[in-house]
């Protein structure tokens, strides 16, 4: 039985390269070997030289097939967010390595507060105000106003998971008048506030359409021209969840046409958004670096969920936030 310390490999990232630094601290003190790369799929085998038995990363690194084959040994890949895009779930699994995430309370609660607020922002159209002061322009006359209420508007949510569920809960007694949302994973006899639809009726039927999904293959594009145009007049897009699920060009032109009213955009496809994108020139987008939703008390939560999750797979165990639990009945095989 091999007695060396557990092997640890954290890599960095330019948003959350601080909770990584602490999270790898914590770590090394716990008598943990740590190796930090930037990139385990590109790294080269200098650094990576011995076994490893756990990984801690963002979604923006790419842990691959390449990296995992190099690595038969290797118990776990944890993710410092609730983000696990960056790896073949499926196929961790089928090699008996366990995945897990920051899917924290405060992670996702503070995520669905961050999409209710930019909701209200682009109803109200608070940027237009804040200009509008900026600008020293007149005051609009009753007739030139065009704020809408949150309450009486159809919300739609693409996707179900723990976020889009807590914007329902947060959105109890708002007095919306609807919220559909679109899904593979209908729940109507948990949630019958809820319609669940196809994607294109919930595309089509909604004044609000907030995006809560994880980027695949199926979801790269989604809504891409065609679909945009199916959004109601009016209609605002809200994009918390991750860059290339929209596409931005075609969300500029829908903007500039005013076939939609606004979109509010926290994740790119390429990050940080490039000084070039047509996103940049439209005044009703809000445009967020990737930090919308991105508390104190989100912070302080990931950095022991990371911990945690990190020291159980490198011990073999469940950590508590595991996102693929079938590996356990495979380990068990």
């Amino acid at each position: 039985m091999s007695t060396r310390p557990p092997r640890v490999l954290v890599g960095t990232d330019r948003v959350l390269d601080e909770l990584l630094d602490e999270v790898a601290g914590e770590l090394a003190a716990r008598g943990h070997e740590v190796v930090r790369a930037a990139e385990p799929l590109l790294a080269g085998d200098g650094e990576l030289d011995g076994e490893l038995d756990a990984v801690l990363v963002t979604s923006r690194t790419p842990v691959g097939p390449g990296f995992l084959d190099r690595h038969p040994e290797l118990r776990g890949v944890a993710f410092a967010s609730s983000g696990v895009n960056s790896i073949d779930v499926a196929d961790a699994t089928r090699r008996g390595v366990m995945v897990a995430n920051g899917a924290t309370p405060d992670n996702h609660g503070s995520m669905a507060e961050a999409t209710i607020m930019l909701a209200l922002a682009l109803r109200l159209r608070l940027a237009d105000r804040l200009a509008a002061l900026a600008e020293r322009r007149a005051r609009p006359r009753p007739a030139e106003l065009d704020s809408r209420r949150l309450a009486g508007a159809t919300v739609g949510l693409l996707g179900f998971g723990r976020i889009a569920r807590e914007v329902c809960v947060r959105l109890t007694g708002w007095g919306v008048g609807a919220i559909l949302c679109h899904t593979r994973t209908p729940r109507p006899a948990e949630w019958p506030q809820v319609r669940f639809l196809d994607l294109d009726a919930c595309v089509s039927g909604v004044d609000v359409l907030s995006v809560h999904l994880p980027l695949t293959g199926a979801t790269r594009g989604l809504l891409g021209r065609e679909r945009l145009r199916r959004m109601r007049p009016g209609a605002v897009l809200i994009n918390t969840s991750r860059g290339g699920i929209v596409d931005e060009v075609a969300l500029a032109e829908a903007l500039r046409d005013g076939r939609i009213a606004g979109a509010a955009i926290d994740t790119f496809e390429v990050e940080p958004l490039p000084r070039a994108s047509p996103l940049r020139d439209c005044p009703t987008a809000l445009l967020t670096d990737h930090v919308v939703g991105h508390t104190v008390e989100m912070y302080r939560s990931l950095v022991p969920a990371a911990v945690e999750n990190v020291e159980r797979m490198a011990r073999g165990e469940r950590p508590p936030y595991l996102v693929n639990p079938e590996v356990l009945a495979r380990a068990r095989t």
